[in-house]
């Protein structure tokens, strides 16, 4: 879920220390060190001035803000670093001396990354582990005690490492607690970044994190007046992993400590961690009196590379790098692509549309006649009631003559439809009889459009629901259809799509076997397309022309053009014998079922 399965693989670290202070009691090392070739990994590394044996070791990571620099972020592993502990802060991504893209779909419009699969606390892991990699390599660590912690950005990371690398014994997140349905209600995913949440495929919550981390020593320091993390989903999380170490026998290793504070530090918080931090690590459980001091280190000071960063850091395009893409089918014959369509097939609903059921068909509301022409054509509006709880609609344009049942074509209404009126309006291909047309008004068409305050809020939130905006559409299109077939006149259904709705119908087409053709207008290329359709993990399983292509052997008609990556797909039909199951038309109006 954040990205690193299978885990990249660990390269020589490269690690470099380009600096050391002298301050007394402590020294801090200037190091840099690389998570994946050519991709830099910058922090501060605060030791005792004297060192004897090996000493445990505390990986702090940093929140969003001017990174190792900071000075709060200073001041904790300088602590550290005064009371017998090896501590490395890092420069979280996008801050400091690191390089890359925090803010993706936050405020970059980067909707290719749900459809990478890529969330960038899955680098931030990563580049913790590698620094855990380098922390063992050094004489002055003890790779048994280590520990991880870290605020607000920092906490998810402290959390998403202590779950995924049993070499932390101790994780204290801090003000960085809570449960997704927090999140979602409270549409606090507005004051986040995509760093704080992973990829949610199956429907995790923090909770979870804690049973992965159980029964190591775990630590929640949350604020009670945090705008980001409220006081009743941070103590049912606490609630709720307590009862997990419990049952494992280990209650005194897992606590939470609060303050009447926001989102930050407190004297009070800051103890109690450090505190943890002796217990656990140390066998030393006295309470601790002191603080951190208020010495701020000139940032100049701080900086790794001296105000000139590496030119070719591919910590720039991680995003691209990181997590593990498809490998191209190979096409060899009949029996090997229908096994490739088999378990391309269960991969597409074990991740991406995991939350589509089988069988779509929804509860049927109502169906009203509205009317004909003197053409001989007759509408209806058909309405019904979807599984997680919106009201939808489909407007169908039937040949008054057809003979029953009669072909159909289904389509979703155009995000940007103005009216639907009398059979689909504008959104209603150019398909002619004996055909008859009908359009669904997905969610965020019609009367379930939620308009720029909150569409922006909804494609973010649906990810941690396990879903996207653009598959529960693909989900509403399927369930009009299921009823659709349901009323005697219905015959074999085909599904058209143009522009931002062709994908939804490909994916359709995919997951219903009885959808005998599909028909595209202005398909986009790609899922690493900010501006193709979101759908989760959708780019670990294939892309556009690798995914239609599972579509075979049923047909595939283009309208006006076929895009130039979609070559790929034709010449899959052609080494399977099924070239002219794939053909180009100049408009809808002169297409006719194959």
């Amino acid at each position: 879920m954040i990205g690193l399965s299978p885990l990249p693989e660990r390269t020589p670290l490269q690690a470099t220390v380009t600096g050391v202070l002298e301050r007394g009691d402590y020294v801090v090392e200037k190091i840099h060190f690389q998570s994946v070739p050519g991709a830099y990994v910058i922090g501060n590394l605060y030791r005792p001035a004297q060192v004897s044996g090996r000493l445990p070791a505390v990986l702090y990571l940093c929140g969003h803000s001017k990174g190792k620099v900071n000075p709060p972020y200073q001041a904790n592993p300088r602590w550290f670093g005064q009371h017998g502990y090896v501590a490395l802060v890092l420069d979280p991504i996008q801050l400091g001396e690191s390089q890359g893209l925090h803010h993706g779909t936050y405020r970059e419009g980067r909707w290719d990354w749900p459809s990478r699969g890529y969330t960038p606390v899955g680098t931030e892991v990563w580049n913790a582990m590698r620094a855990l990699d380098y922390l063992e390599t050094r004489d002055d660590v003890d790779s048994e005690r280590m520990g991880a912690t870290g605020l607000s950005g920092g906490g998810v990371v402290s959390w998403c490492l202590g779950a995924a690398d049993e070499r932390v014994k101790v994780v204290v997140p801090v003000c960085q607690t809570g449960s997704t349905e927090h999140v979602v209600v409270d549409r606090a995913t507005d004051g986040h970044c995509d760093c704080a949440f992973w990829i949610n495929y199956y429907r995790w919550c923090w909770p979870d994190l804690g049973a992965l981390i159980a029964p190591r020593a775990l630590l929640i320091a949350s604020g009670t007046e945090d705008v980001l993390w409220r006081p009743y989903a941070f103590r049912d999380v606490a609630h709720r992993i307590r009862h997990q170490y419990a049952a494992l026998d280990a209650s005194s290793q897992f606590d939470l400590v609060e303050d009447l504070a926001p989102h930050g530090y407190t004297p009070k918080l800051r103890q109690a961690i450090f505190t943890w931090f002796n217990t656990h690590l140390k066998g030393d459980a006295t309470p601790v009196e002191d603080d951190v001091t208020e010495f701020v280190e000139p940032e100049e000071n701080l900086l790794v590379f001296g105000g000139t960063l590496p030119q070719d850091d591919q910590m720039r395009r991680i995003d691209t790098l990181l997590v593990k893409r498809a490998a191209l089918p190979e096409v060899t014959d009949a029996d090997q692509w229908h096994a490739y369509q088999e378990a391309a097939l269960a991969r597409l609903r074990e991740l991406t549309f995991r939350y589509v059921p089988r069988d779509c068909t929804p509860r049927p509301r109502d169906v009203r006649h509205d009317g004909s022409e003197q053409s001989g054509t007759r509408f209806a509006t058909h309405e019904f009631d979807t599984a997680d709880g919106l009201t939808l609609r489909i407007k169908t344009m039937r040949p008054q003559d057809a003979a029953w049942p009669t072909p159909t074509v289904a389509y979703a209404i155009q995000p940007d439809a103005r009216s639907t009126f009398a059979g689909g309006s504008s959104s209603r291909p150019a398909i002619g009889p004996p055909s008859a047309t009908a359009g669904v008004e997905v969610r965020n068409t019609g009367v379930t459009s939620v308009g720029p305050g909150y569409l922006w809020t909804l494609r973010r939130v649906y990810p941690l629901l396990g879903q996207t905006l653009p598959e529960r559409q693909v989900y509403d299109l399927l369930a009009g259809i299921a009823l659709l077939r349901r009323d005697a006149v219905t015959g074999p259904v085909a599904v058209f799509g143009q522009g931002d709705t062709a994908p939804l119908a490909v994916y359709a087409a995919i997951l219903d076997p009885n959808i005998r053709e599909v028909i595209l207008a202005d398909l986009p290329e790609s899922h690493e397309d900010p501006l193709t359709p979101e759908f989760l993990g959708i780019l670990r399983v294939g892309d556009l022309p690798h995914n239609l292509a599972l579509l075979y052997p049923r047909p595939i008609t283009f309208v006006g053009t076929m895009p130039a990556a979609y070559q790929w797909t034709r010449q899959v039909y052609e080494k399977l014998g099924a070239a002219d199951r794939i053909r180009v038309i100049p408009n809808a109006r002169q297409w006719q079922p194959q």
